[in-house]
C-alpha cells in the first residue's frame, strides 16, 4: 500500500509568515510555489500526497489531519530572526521517535543540498514554536526551516537551489521510509 503524505504550506490567508525585506517575497509565497513541485515528485515515486493550507484559520486543522490517517506530515516554512542568522533546521515533537527520524533524514539531505549551516534538529516542547501542530498530530510530523528568508544570502541560495531543495525533501522522505 502506498504511503500517504501531507505537505503543509505554513501560514495562510493574511498571515504570510516571514519575508525578505530586499525582495518583499514572503514565506507563504515561496512555499505555495514549492509544495506542488514536491507533490509531483513524490507522486512520481508512488506516494499519495495531499497539500494542506490553513487559509485564514489561525492554525492547521488538526482534526482533519488526524482523520485522514497520513503516514507522515511535513510542514514547509522559512526561518527568520534578525537578518543575519542563517542555516537549516528541522523541528519535531520531543517525544516522537519517528518524528525525530523523519527530521534527521530531511535535515541531512537539505543541509547537503543547500550547503548552509547545519543548525541541527530542534526537539519541541509545550510552549515552543510549532508545539501545537507537532504535539497534536497522530502521524510523525516535522516543520522544515531550510533557510532564513530574512537573510539575503540564505534566501538567494533557497531560490537558486529550489529544484534541488525539492529533490532533497523527496530524498529525505524516501530515506525515512526505507529505514
Amino acid at each position: 500500500m502506498s504511503k500517504r503524505i501531507c505537505l503543509i504550506v505554513g501560514h495562510g490567508g493574511k498571515d504570510k509568515g516571514a519575508y525578505n525585506k530586499t525582495t518583499k517575497e514572503t514565506e507563504l509565497d515561496y512555499n505555495l510555489d514549492l509544495a506542488p513541485k514536491v507533490k509531483d515528485k513524490l507522486i512520481e515515486q508512488g506516494y499519495i500526497v495531499d497539500i494542506h493550507n490553513r487559509g485564514n484559520a489561525s492554525s492547521e486543522n488538526i482534526h482533519y489531519l488526524n482523520k485522514v490517517g497520513f503516514d507522515i506530515i511535513v510542514s514547509l516554512h522559512c526561518n527568520a530572526y534578525n537578518g543575519y542568522a542563517n542555516g537549516t533546521e528541522v523541528l519535531y515533537w520531543n517525544t516522537s521517535k519517528k518524528g525525530q527520524l523523519l527530521a534527521q533524514a530531511l535535515q541531512e539531505n537539505i543541509v547537503d543540498t543547500l550547503g548552509l549551516a547545519d543548525r541541527g534538529l530542534k526537539p519541541i516542547k509545550n510552549g515552543d514554536r510549532g508545539a501545537y501542530l507537532l504535539r497534536r498530530t497522530n502521524a510523525p510530523c516535522v516543520i522544515v526551516e531550510p533557510f532564513f528568508i530574512d537573510n539575503d544570502n540564505d534566501f538567494k541560495v533557497g531560490k537558486e537551489k529550489k529544484d534541488d531543495y525539492v529533490q532533497a525533501i523527496v530524498n529525505g522522505i524516501n530515506k525515512y521510509f526505507q529505514e
